[in-house]
């Protein structure tokens, strides 16, 4: 008997792919509610402009099986045979696009899969998740689940293995390339699984590194970076596409390069990395709440206890208290006033990269510990309107701004005829409190007009 190892898997089933047999379902094949598929039509709503970053009032806006068919104030109500619905106080947004999330790693530890945590997104208006870097096959199941069930769980954009050097930093999602001519034939494989991001982690090289960005481009894939090893600087000038995590921009501006809590935001190596961050239109996504929540605070009730986790499934949780203690050998050691302290620099840093024009994503790294799916996303929104960006900034970065970093503003991002009708439906404005985004009267996706508690009727205990 022929002993497959993982790689010889992963090579022969996306050459498969390449090869034109298509084994997987194209997206749409499949829904589990043939039936639901419906027209609206929203009157007297005010629509947010995710390009201008305004409500504009008054609007109608027509949805036909799964796509925006009309916005605007000249709309016949008598044009369109359409259930209709009154949006006389109500505000509508795009979908919410979650840029940094995760769908094997800790839920393979969790003994959860993916699919179980898809309807907790869709639930909280998050109608698109990027995964940076998980297990590339078991992402894809994830993915066809989503697609076989639009109505209970986000678009999925999938993204590589973690690609680091020898060994690899986790081994259940990460991928050794130490070699740069090693890459072509790993990111040909990727593009053929069907990935939109190669994800470069923490001890890769920096050659291998740059081969990577030059092969990914080639073959239109985004290119985002958890970077340690790698300079920030040497890669953006090697055409990184987006830095994950703030403190791959924090690290390499300390005071003590042994001490994570000297950052220095004066000093001039400061101020050259966020002109450089800014001046090259790399995107950076923060993800605030994975040291919120996971590494910088696991000893504090207040986030170890915080409300938007009651909801989490039962195993979840369990994985999250089980893995807090080991938190506290690494990020969260030292006295928590240093730590608060910290957190505010990072949350500075993330305002002074905005007002010096940096494009600033929305992600969360969930379901990291005490990171639910779904919910985070509006707690990070409210982190960076506290580093000093406007809840109509933060609205179109986790709208419009989110989808171009997936290379899908074509098709979301924006409430635009010919657009897919991912739309979140609320009864408070966002702009005056950006918390009113948790205020869902309803989620559109793929045709149907859901409630988030019949969304959550799908998920787990």
């Amino acid at each position: 008997m022929t002993v497959m190892n993982r790689r010889d898997f992963l090579y022969g089933m996306s050459g498969a792919l390449v090869g034109g047999a298509r084994a997987l379902p194209v997206e749409g094949a499949v829904t589990e509610r043939p039936d639901a598929r419906d027209s609206f039509m929203i009157s007297n709503v005010s629509v947010f402009d995710s390009a201008r970053g305004v409500l504009v009032p008054d609007q109608t806006v027509v949805i036909q099986d799964d796509v925006i068919a009309a916005v605007g104030t000249g709309v016949r109500d008598d044009s369109f045979d359409v259930t209709r619905i009154d949006g006389r106080g109500k505000y509508l947004l795009p979908g919410l696009i979650d840029a940094h999330v995760h769908l094997s790693h800790i839920l393979y530890q969790s003994h959860m899969t993916g699919d179980e945590i898809l309807p907790f997104f869709l639930a909280h208006g998050v109608t698109s998740v990027r995964s940076t870097g998980d297990n590339v096959p078991a992402q894809r199941l994830v993915q066809r689940h989503a697609e076989r069930t639009p109505h209970t769980s986000p678009r999925v954009f999938m993204a590589s293995f973690l690609i680091g050097g020898s060994p690899a930093h986790h081994p259940d999602v990460g991928w050794s390339l130490d070699k740069p001519e090693d890459v072509p034939e790993f990111v040909a494989h990727m593009a053929a699984w069907g990935v939109t991001t190669l994800k470069l982690y923490i001890n890769v090289a920096p050659e291998v590194g740059r081969r990577v960005i030059e092969e990914g481009h080639r073959h239109g894939l985004m290119v985002a970076g958890h970077l340690t090893s790698y300079h920030p600087s040497d890669a953006i000038r090697d055409g990184i596409d987006s830095l994950e995590h703030i403190y791959t921009v924090a690290d390499f501006i300390r005071r003590d390069p042994d001490d994570r809590h000297s950052v220095d935001l004066r000093s001039d190596a400061a101020k050259r990395l966020i002109d450089q961050i800014a001046e090259s239109q790399v995107f950076v996504d923060p993800t605030l709440m994975v040291f919120w929540g996971t590494l910088f605070f696991v000893d504090d009730p207040q986030v170890i206890e915080h409300a938007d986790n009651a909801s989490m499934p039962r195993r979840l949780l369990d994985f999250w208290h089980l893995d807090n203690p080991r938190r506290l050998d690494s990020f969260s050691s030292g006295p928590i006033a240093v730590r608060r302290g910290t957190f505010q620099t990072y949350m500075e840093l993330v305002g002074l990269l905005h007002r010096a024009g940096a494009r600033v994503l929305v992600g969360t790294d969930a379901p990291e510990p005490q990171v639910p799916p779904g919910s985070s996303l509006h707690h990070e929104m409210e982190f960076l309107v506290q580093s000093g960006m406007s809840p109509a900034e933060v609205l179109s970065a986790a709208t419009l701004v989110n989808a171009r970093v997936l290379k899908a503003d074509d098709r979301i991002g924006s409430v635009t005829p010919g657009k897919k009708a991912d739309l979140v439906l609320l009864d408070a404005n966002p702009l005056t409190d950006i918390r009113n985004t948790r205020r869902i009267s309803h989620v559109f996706k793929d045709g149907a007009a859901l409630l988030p508690a019949e969304i959550l009727t799908a998920a787990p205990r």
